[in-house]
């Protein structure tokens, strides 16, 4: 009797314990799981938000679209308003006193000849000048892109921060692998001469021998 109620005993036990550890392996299963959704996510999410270095160059050539189609606009104002000026001028011109007119008259045409050559003269410099941004280079690159890459520091000085501290630390990785490299070559180049040192001192030894 003893010994089946210790039989029975160990059945419990042993059934118990499968239960348990059926629940633990559940457990770890779940586990594994939840983690592993948890980081497919995060990858979702690390592939889904663009990098600063993105952002950037989009945010920047939005700008210099932008900057580009204002430039046009104003270029083709003023060929528009120097054709009108032009006119203009050619009707002053055409408009000369007779010989016969008062020394008043005259006066007055050629004041207003003159008047009409300055208002051109400033058109044509503002087109010029105009031209020059469109097409000029300043220090860093096309004007234009200095003048959006400032309207952009301006409007979102955020990402303009990240975006500099982001090639800040492209700057002092690229200066940090430079130095490595001068000292491995520099420590080949010991390495070289204390071996060829070594060498010819074993080569001045065996002679004597």
């Amino acid at each position: 009797m003893n010994q089946q109620r210790e039989q029975l005993h160990q059945q419990t036990r042993t059934s118990q314990q499968a239960i348990t550890t059926s629940f633990d392996a559940e457990a770890q299963a779940d586990g594994l799981l939840e983690r592993a959704n948890a980081e497919q996510a995060e990858q979702a999410t690390l592939l889904d938000t663009p990098s600063i270095e993105s952002q950037y160059a989009t945010a920047l050539a939005a700008q210099v679209e932008s900057k580009h189609d204002q430039v046009e606009r104003i270029e083709d104002r003023l060929e528009s308003l120097i054709e009108q000026q032009s006119s203009r001028l050619q009707q002053s011109r055409s408009q000369q006193p007779g010989l016969i007119a008062l020394p008043s008259t005259r006066t007055k045409w050629q004041q207003q000849v003159q008047q009409q050559q300055s208002t051109m003269q400033r058109l044509q410099g503002r087109l010029e000048t105009v031209r020059e941004i469109k097409d000029g280079m300043g220090a860093h690159g096309p004007r234009i892109e200095e003048m959006a890459t400032r309207r952009l520091r301006h409007l979102e000085p955020g990402l303009a921060s990240d975006w500099d501290e982001q090639q800040e630390e492209q700057r002092r990785t690229v200066a940090l692998q430079r130095k490595k490299e001068i000292e491995q070559r520099q420590q080949s180049a010991a390495l070289g001469k204390t071996l060829g040192t070594a060498n010819t001192l074993i080569l001045a030894v065996g002679t004597r021998s």
